[in-house]
């Protein structure tokens, strides 16, 4: 009798092991050891995600895309499987990314999980829209099961897509000039005003306009972002003295809350958003439950940023996150794997780095 290998376990002793796994990376990991493994459940989704999964971090580069696992403190310079070459990302709490690929008003666009390997193809931007001139730096988007939201921060419009459609069609709304953010929660698309961070909400099935949630007061210059989570609409307010004084230990963050749930909707500013983390980077922002065993620090905002150096012939992008404590206003960074990491970086890309959840589906 042949002695058993590897390759050689059951099926079903295959699934359990697998489900022990942890780390999510692990499991990829365990369905490269050989066909036979990989067979045994052709799918991620096949097993539950374990509990407690924390965001990664995209890291854009001139020569493919990177991932940070904040859990492993680890960059993982090799994408998982299924990332475009030379595509663009823009990730989301549910764990897919915006995939734009091109130039020049010919860009492609599909909705893709790195992680899972699924792929959705989009409509190709409208030349005469605005999603064809979108930078590294300016698409916010979100969507729902059968709908996808997109806007070029910078310019005017809001455009959606059904799953299927042959074209992008614009939202037309009297309240819409640039939107600085977007996100989707039960059943709604909340969409920011950069210039009057006034909020309009729409209908997540027909994106008819259910109503507009004025903007709360605001005495300094800002940044908004929005978030929706337990009920609450939370907005995000960064100051931009953050950029002229990048080490000053002022307070430059602010959270404004709102309970979706009362008739008068008004605005409220808080400094303890109770069990949870906010993350957010350029474009988007989101929150996650902060669990006794979790890694994360409640109450804090983790913020992902970009910056460029080196000269003409070797110019790189570096990223780091900041640990913004919104009860105390103190401030610091994690050190490790992504203060050595240095991506290649042609002149004049922005290559914002972009937050984003696991998930299978």
């Amino acid at each position: 009798m042949a002695p058993m290998g590897w390759s050689d376990l059951p099926s079903e002793l295959l699934i359990t092991i697998a489900g022990n796994l942890t780390e999510f990376t692990d499991r990829i990991r365990f369905r490269s050891v050989c066909s036979h493994w990989r067979s045994s459940f052709p799918s991620l989704s096949f097993l539950p995600l374990p509990t407690q999964q924390l965001p990664w971090l995209s890291l854009p580069s001139t020569t493919s895309s990177h991932f940070y696992s904040l859990s492993e403190n680890r960059v993982y310079a090799t994408p998982p499987p299924g990332i475009p070459d030379n595509s663009r990302l823009f990730g989301s709490a549910s764990g897919w990314f915006l995939s734009l690929s091109g130039r020049n008003r010919h860009i492609t666009i599909s909705l893709i999980n790195p992680f899972s390997g699924a792929s959705i193809g989009l409509p190709s931007a409208n030349p005469g829209s605005s999603l064809a001139y979108v930078g590294d730096d300016t698409l916010v988007w979100d969507r729902s099961d059968s709908v996808v939201v997109a806007a070029c921060g910078t310019r005017e419009g809001v455009f959606y897509c059904r799953l299927g459609d042959s074209a992008w069609s614009s939202i037309e709304n009297q309240q819409f000039n640039t939107a600085s953010s977007i996100t989707f929660y039960d059943g709604k698309f909340y969409i920011l005003q950069v210039d009057m961070c006034e909020t309009t909400v729409l209908d997540g099935e027909t994106l008819e306009q259910i109503t507009v949630i004025a903007a709360p007061q605001l005495n300094t210059p800002v940044e908004a972002h929005l978030s929706v989570s337990s009920g609450e609409l939370l907005l995000l307010v960064k100051s931009r003295w953050m950029y002229l004084f990048p080490d000053c230990d002022s307070q430059f963050y602010k959270v404004h809350c709102v309970e979706l749930s009362d008739e008068l909707v008004e605005w409220s500013e808080v400094n303890d958003i109770g069990n949870r983390a906010l993350f957010v980077d350029n474009l988007h922002c989101f929150s996650v439950e902060v669990g006794d065993d979790s890694m994360l620090k409640r109450n804090c905002i983790y913020s992902a940023q970009s910056k460029t150096s080196g000269g003409s012939r070797n110019l790189s992008r570096s990223y780091s996150i900041s640990i913004f404590d919104l009860g105390n206003g103190s401030c610091e960074c994690i050190e490790g794997a992504l203060s050595t990491f240095r991506a290649a970086s042609s002149r004049g890309a922005v290559s914002v780095p972009s937050w984003a959840m696991l998930s299978l589906n």
